[in-house]
């Protein structure tokens, strides 16, 4: 059977801006509609540049209780090694199926506890959504049945997390994009 529409147009989208993929995994039988989700994994080309993570298989349908579509991205800092792929890919897959286990869509500007910290971000339990914050990354994917939100997944520490809940989430975003390089675990205090 071939891949619904939407879904098709998600990876076209994802070849289009980032190259062909690296890696994938793949996760069958997942919450609600999600019958298959695909993590894709794009290595950085140096130590300075990003992984990026992203999903397919999240836009499959609107999020209840709405009509928003999306899809994550995680971006780390440098090379991955194999088994942290595989965990960060895990990580991501949970997080997908998250507005069907709760009932909840997830959108820029919430924080979401993991259930254990993101692999090669071991102080980091939870996870800050955001939109784009780097110019050239989308804010949506166009498809034919309308935009599928990108949201960027922003591993952060519990301390991090008290600061975001007592700020508006751009000012938040804004303070930890100038604190800190949000592509890499945060420094130990």
């Amino acid at each position: 059977m071939s891949a619904p529409v939407v879904l098709r147009d998600v990876f076209r989208a994802l070849r289009a801006e980032l190259g062909e993929e690296d890696a994938g995994y793949t996760y069958d039988d997942g919450p609600g509609p999600i019958s298959r989700l695909d993590v894709m994994v794009y290595p950085a080309t140096s130590p300075a540049d990003a992984t990026i993570f992203a999903t397919i298989g999240m836009s499959i349908e609107p999020m209840p209780p709405g009509d928003a579509r999306a899809e994550l991205r995680l971006h780390c800092r440098g090379a991955v090694s194999p088994a942290d792929r595989e965990r960060i890919s895990l990580h991501l897959a949970n997080l997908a199926g998250y507005p069907w286990t709760t009932g909840r869509p997830l959108g820029w500007g919430e924080i979401v506890t993991l259930s254990a910290p993101m692999p090669a971000f071991p102080t980091c339990q939870r996870v800050f959504l955001a939109g784009p914050w780097v110019q050239g990354q989308p804010s949506a994917l166009d498809t034919e049945v309308g935009p599928v939100r990108v949201i960027n997944v922003v591993p952060i520490t519990e301390a991090e997390r008290e600061r975001a809940l007592a700020s508006h989430p751009q000012a938040f975003f804004s303070d930890l994009l100038d604190a800190r390089d949000v592509l890499g675990p945060p420094p130990l205090d």
